[in-house]
């Protein structure tokens, strides 16, 4: 079982399209967790349309209790661990395009031995080098036995340190030093961005870059955590 972890943020148009692109492309069992924020009224009823259009506990809505604020992906995600139970979970967002057999080459790659998956977003030059994953598939007992971050503890996913950026960068770096990352090339998990001139700006999109500075100062500091493995060479640079 996958429990494809959603969190969701003022796009209410999203939602019906990417369950019915999950539907369409993934083959092994699981369950869609859309993560909405209290009082974004318009995204919450979208959610609750897309699961009421889908097979009976395929979908699931959670309406969590903070403000969209700092942090709130990394909480997002973390919230949807404590609340979901399958041996995997994927950190998602709804500007996603599952593509056949992503959930199959995933787990592929994985086999017995790796449990962070980074997924081929087909945009960012280094996931496409397999340096790391932007939306990764995640071995459940791994996050419960020794935690995703670099120094949180056991049951958390993210850090919830930063702004937003570079979540995804500690995640994979940590389990990189840990012998547990691995890059499935033929999981395609596309990723449309402003970045990437594949989706328009929006205030989502605003709030997610407004502190990118700031989350990249506090990757740095805290790279000594994990050794610097992953770093480029500026960023050893930067982080000495």
């Amino acid at each position: 079982m996958i429990d494809i972890l959603i969190p969701v943020l003022g796009r209410p148009h999203n939602a019906g399209p990417l369950v019915q692109n999950i539907r369409d492309t993934t083959t092994v069992e699981h369950r869609i967790v859309f993560l909405c924020t209290r009082g974004d009224h318009p995204q919450y009823e979208a959610c609750r349309e897309a699961m009421r259009q889908s097979p009976p506990k395929s979908v699931s809505v959670v309406d969590t209790d903070r403000p969209a604020g700092r942090g709130d992906y990394a909480q997002k995600i973390n919230q949807g661990f404590r609340m979901s139970h399958g041996e995997w979970l994927f950190m998602g967002a709804d500007d996603l395009r599952f593509e056949p057999r992503w959930d199959t080459a995933a787990l592929k790659a994985a086999g017995t031995r790796h449990s962070v998956v980074g997924t081929n977003d087909m945009a960012n030059a280094q996931v496409k080098r397999g340096q790391f994953g932007t939306h990764c598939l995640i071995r459940r007992r791994y996050v419960t036995e020794h935690g995703g971050t670099a120094d949180g503890p056991p049951g958390t996913v993210l850090h919830e340190g930063y702004d937003h950026n570079f979540v995804d960068r500690e995640l994979c770096h940590v389990a990189q030093a840990r012998g547990q990352f691995v890059f499935a090339r033929h999981s395609h998990v596309r990723h449309y961005h402003p970045l990437w001139r594949t989706a328009p700006q929006d205030q989502t999109y605003h709030k997610a870059l407004r502190h990118f500075r700031d989350d990249q100062k506090l990757f740095l500091s805290r790279a000594h955590l994990w050794g610097h493995v992953g770093l480029s060479a500026p960023e050893r640079k930067l982080a000495a």
